[in-house]
């Protein structure tokens, strides 16, 4: 049996999550607009789709944990 503050630890720990997907969602747009305007063999597109790689696996372990957090409610 779980605690209502344990409950409410999780519950926050959603919310902070869901914050951090709505900001990491935010800077995948700004990469892909910038993709669009870096010419295309150049080190700043690599460097972009790098880092939009990282920024959609971060996206997938974020909704994971999230997963995982809501079925332990």
């Amino acid at each position: 049996m779980m605690t209502e503050r344990e409950r409410a630890r999780i519950r926050r720990a959603i919310s902070l999550l869901r914050t951090q997907r709505a900001i990491l969602l935010e800077r995948l747009e700004e990469i892909n607009e910038n993709l669009r305007r870096v010419p295309n063999p150049s080190r700043a597109r690599r460097e972009l789709l790098a880092a939009r790689a990282s920024i959609r696996e971060a996206l997938r372990l974020n909704a994971a944990a999230i997963r995982l957090l809501r079925s332990v409610l």
